[in-house]
């Protein structure tokens, strides 16, 4: 009887192969441009990116990362080439069934307009006719979507919320050129760039929304909202998550 050996670097290729092969992976589709302090794409960090890491130690999962432009990212989570991806049940305009993760954190928007320009002017629907509103490629921007679709707003995008700060900073008084961001978003760019603080900022929350993971609706989908909903949910009992939000601050 002929008896076969595998050499010592097949073996090892034939082990790491099986393990790759039944790895539990995570595919998570996050955006291609930082968003702070939530996301930031070089160093995988950020409140989102901490607390995923923290699933992934205290579960076992490995993350497969995909950084994409908002709207692939979209199209895939739907189509289950991903599966989840960050976004907000509020932000979202497709019909379709997801399954979703809890609140992560509460994203407060606040107006943002160019430096001296009244605050007034901005805040009713019907004083924006004629008006511009700069958001980002592929962003919802709930209460200004028929105002842009009507073509009473006409809407400017931009490829990074910097850019958007940038361009408004360039603006005088009477321009009427906004722009709704995330306020620790705002603050977070103040901090890296001090001429930015000459914009006007609105005081009060112009909206809400929670911060989530969305699910692609199929098994794995599924599977892995429940796996996650049951860490956040013992990550917010234990003070972890208060620790990474504070972490950002």
């Amino acid at each position: 009887m002929c008896m076969y050996f595998m050499k010592p670097y097949y073996v090892i290729f034939f082990l790491f192969f099986s393990i790759s092969l039944f790895a539990d992976n995570l595919r998570i589709a996050l955006p291609e441009q930082d968003y702070p302090p939530y996301h930031f794409v070089c160093s995988k960090t950020g409140i989102l990116n901490d607390v995923i890491t923290s699933f992934s130690m205290a579960t076992g999962i490995q993350i497969d990362y995909t950084f994409v432009p908002e709207m692939r990212s979209a199209k895939m989570v739907k189509r289950g080439d991903v599966d989840a991806r960050m976004e907000s049940e509020v932000w979202l305009v497709d019909n379709g069934p997801y399954y979703w993760s809890q609140e992560i954190v509460v994203i407060e928007d606040v107006l943002v307009v160019a430096r001296g320009a009244e605050l007034i002017d901005f805040k009713e629907l019907s004083s924006l006719k004629g008006g511009v509103l700069l958001g980002r490629f592929g962003y919802v921007y709930p209460k200004y979507e028929l105002p842009v679709v009507n073509e009473t707003l006409h809407r400017e995008n931009f490829y990074s919320d910097l850019e958007i700060l940038q361009s408004l900073h360039k603006d005088t008084d009477t321009s009427k050129r906004f722009t709704v961001m995330s306020r620790s978003v705002v603050n977070w760019y103040i901090q890296k760039y001090p001429e930015l603080a000459a914009l006007t900022i609105s005081d009060e929350n112009v909206a809400e929304a929670p911060l989530q993971l969305q699910f692609s609706y199929n098994s794995r989908g599924k599977k892995y909202a429940k796996e996650f909903n049951d860490f956040l949910q013992s990550l917010k009992d234990n003070g972890g998550l208060a620790k990474i939000i504070a972490r950002y601050q």
